[in-house]
């Protein structure tokens, strides 16, 4: 086999195993949803993927991503429940029937998440269980930032 034949062998494989670590890694330890930006029409931008809860982040990894990093980093503060709606019929012709879709404010984007009521009480919990701005210590290079504009 010539150089080429074994670089080509080895990108398949790294290809494969981040596919196989974002599928098996990801799904076992996250909450299973479906993710859309606002503005969209019908049934547009909806995209399969799993919430993972890190301190004060939320990562979202969309399912059909071959990428390590996740495709969207929430910070806490970020993120606000701003109301809640059942599915509509076309919805329910791919979504299943036990998820209820949320409509957030995420940095200021609205986004409209469908999950189920076990992942929106995580999800609720999550954000209701913030320590109080104030009671949180500032890091020294935070600490500047404020003090020095």
């Amino acid at each position: 086999m010539g150089y080429v034949t074994w670089c080509m062998v080895i990108l398949l494989f790294a290809l494969c195993s981040l596919g196989m670590w974002r599928f098996f890694m990801l799904r076992s330890r996250g909450t299973t949803v479906v993710l859309r930006r606002l503005p969209a029409e019908g049934l547009h931008g909806w995209r399969h993927g799993i919430l993972h809860y890190r301190r004060n982040d939320l990562d979202y990894y969309k399912l059909r991503s071959l990428s390590p990093l996740a495709d969207l980093v929430v910070h806490r503060s970020e993120v606000a429940v701003i109301g809640r709606r059942a599915t509509s019929e076309p919805e329910a012709s791919f979504l299943p029937p036990d998820l209820h879709i949320l409509k957030l404010q995420i940095k200021n984007h609205g986004y409209e998440l469908a999950i189920n009521t076990r992942g929106e009480m995580a999800l609720t919990a999550w954000l209701e269980s913030a320590p109080d701005i104030r009671q949180e210590r500032m890091d020294p290079k935070s600490l500047r930032k404020h003090l020095h504009p």
